[in-house]
């Protein structure tokens, strides 16, 4: 009879650590959220006027269209922070067009402003410019970060259909 209770107990102990396993397992989020996070992440550490955070982001391997190392965007980063106050980042769109691990290729668009007190530009309905970014993202240790870049300032009419929806929820007057 003592036996049965012991196994009983041993069986119920196996059984809750196999449900907290699976529960923790579900938890976690997937890489494609982290990726999304991570870019995120960067366009509120440039609000913040972070360059520490902003550049965590970046992988000291990087390079972009312009030939740029991590050394240069740092400090065109700075210059833009010394440059410029009162930054909003609107992350509007992020696609994960093709994952390889360790690697991945995003696009994401964004709107960037700076100048006047947010809820101005709000108010009178200015977004700022608009920029399309296409990066290569490699895991370094647990984080993504930025090895490859190439971004471009595009119109309203070229947004994707994910980021017009966004602006529109931000911005209900611009169209």
């Amino acid at each position: 009879m003592k036996n049965k209770a012991q196994n009983t107990r041993f069986v119920f102990f196996v059984f809750l650590l196999l449900a907290l396993s699976l529960l923790f397992f579900h938890c976690g989020k997937s890489e494609e959220e982290l990726i999304v996070e991570a870019v995120n992440q960067t366009g509120d550490y440039a609000e913040e006027r972070d360059i520490a955070g902003v550049l965590s982001f970046i992988s000291t391997d990087y390079t972009d269209d312009e030939e740029r190392t991590y050394d240069d965007i740092e400090k065109l980063i700075t210059e833009y922070f010394d440059r410029y106050r009162g930054i909003v980042v609107n992350v509007l769109a992020t696609k994960i067009i093709k994952i390889e691990t360790p690697q991945v290729e995003i696009e994401t668009e964004l709107a960037l402003s700076s100048g006047a007190a947010k809820l101005f530009r709000k108010a009178v309905r200015y977004s700022g410019q608009f920029y399309r970014f296409n990066l290569i993202l490699v895991k370094e240790g647990e984080r993504w970060r930025c090895k490859y870049a190439y971004w471009e300032v595009i119109p309203l009419e070229d947004l994707l259909p994910e980021s017009l929806k966004l602006l529109r929820a931000l911005f209900p007057n611009i169209l």
